[in-house]
């Protein structure tokens, strides 16, 4: 059974539980009451917006490294070397190759074996095996949200939700030109691209920094169901 057949059964058996037919037309959305999502920190350019985020990665416990393309991947080994190194987890993502970091893909650091995501369902189990046994994971993030320092990752067939939160470590990369305000823009692009009709990835997951939890007499603890540590580095100039 495929997700669409999936879907349709769910939808169908709402439909029943409710006693009428499916409704099958578009809804007409409401006006807004206010644009305080549209004008938070709007208007602030890219160094601006990055300073904004840095000081939210501040409050979540979440480092991040500035650098140019061409010292990328020396940074990254270096972040990776901090964090222990030994197993490393990747998608399976041009943008590797496209900003100098090849020789990651191709497992050729010392010191440490890198696995990029098996593509396919038949590659689920083991998929799920390697991120929970890798000490770190690397991926392209879409954006990075200045007002709450949350990179914003969307799952596909080459970049499944537990390769961002098994892992004990994890890293973002991501363009400067990525920053933006707020989820409000993220979620305006990934709607423009459903409105061309191109399809997107099962979740789309908005990451704030390393998993934590104050349930518990209102004490914060990092790293209770997900990475203990994470950093974004932010690519300057591509």
């Amino acid at each position: 059974m495929t997700a669409t057949d999936n879907r349709e059964a769910f939808l169908n058996g709402i439909a029943e539980k409710l006693g009428r037919e499916r409704r099958r037309t578009g809804v007409e959305r409401p006006e807004r009451v206010h644009t305080i999502a549209d004008t938070t920190l709007a208007g602030k350019s890219q160094d601006e917006l990055l300073a904004i985020a840095k000081e939210a990665c501040s409050r979540i416990h979440t480092d991040v490294v500035e650098t140019a393309v061409a010292n990328l991947a020396a940074h990254i080994e270096k972040i990776a070397t901090n964090y222990g190194n030994e197993s490393v987890l990747i998608a399976d993502d041009p943008r590797f190759a496209e900003f100098g970091l090849q020789n990651l893909a191709d497992n050729a650091w010392d010191n440490c074996a890198v696995s990029i995501w098996k593509e396919g369902r038949e590659n689920r189990v083991a998929n799920i095996a390697t991120a929970a046994d890798a000490n770190i994971a690397i991926s392209f993030a879409d954006f990075l949200l200045a007002e709450s320092g949350s990179v914003v990752v969307e799952s596909s067939p080459k970049q499944g939700r537990t390769l961002h939160f098994l892992p004990v470590h994890y890293i973002a990369i991501v363009p400067k030109s990525k920053i933006v305000p707020r989820s409000t823009q993220a979620a305006d692009y990934y709607d423009a691209r459903l409105a061309n009709g191109q399809e997107i990835g099962s979740s789309i997951n908005f990451i704030s920094g390393p998993s934590n939890s104050g349930d518990i007499e209102m004490q914060l603890v990092v790293g209770v169901h997900g990475p203990i540590s994470v950093t974004y580095v932010v690519v300057t100039d591509k």
